[in-house]
C-alpha cells in the first residue's frame, strides 16, 4: 500500500495505492498517523488506484476514522470501484465516512457545507 498526499484549497488529498488489507495494516497505520497530524478540516481519500479492500483492511481503517470524528473532522471517499463500495456499503462503513463519485462532487459537498 503507498499513501501519498496533496494539499488543496479544500482539504488534504491522500491518494492510496495497492490492496488496503491485513498485510498492509503498518503501513497504513505509520502513514495515516502522519496524515492525521495535518490541520485540515477536511480529508479526501482518492479510491481510485485501490486494488482490492479486505474487511480486516477496513478495521485497519476504524481507529483513524474515529480520530477524524472526535477531532471535527471529516473523510470523504471516492472513486471507489464497484466491488469496494459494495464492501463498504454492506458493512456499515459508509456511516462514518461519506463516499462520493469523484473529487469534483466531493469539493462541491465541502464548498455547500462551509457556506452552510
Amino acid at each position: 500500500m503507498e499513501i501519498s498526499t496533496q494539499f488543496t484549497s479544500a482539504g488534504l488529498l491522500v491518494s492510496l495505492k495497492g490492496a488496503l488489507d491485513g498485510l498492509s495494516e503498518e503501513k497504513v497505520k505509520s502513514q495515516l498517523k502522519i496524515v492525521l497530524q495535518q490541520n485540515r478540516k477536511f480529508m479526501f481519500l482518492d479510491f481510485s488506484g485501490v486494488t482490492d479492500v479486505t474487511p480486516t483492511g477496513l478495521r485497519n481503517l476504524l481507529p483513524y476514522v474515529q480520530q477524524v470524528q472526535q477531532q471535527k473532522k471529516e473523510l470523504i471517499l471516492f472513486n471507489l470501484k464497484d466491488n469496494i463500495h459494495g464492501l463498504i456499503n454492506s458493512s456499515g462503513f459508509d456511516s462514518l465516512v461519506k463516499v462520493v463519485d469523484s473529487l469534483d462532487t466531493a469539493i462541491k459537498y465541502v464548498h455547500a457545507k462551509k457556506s452552510a
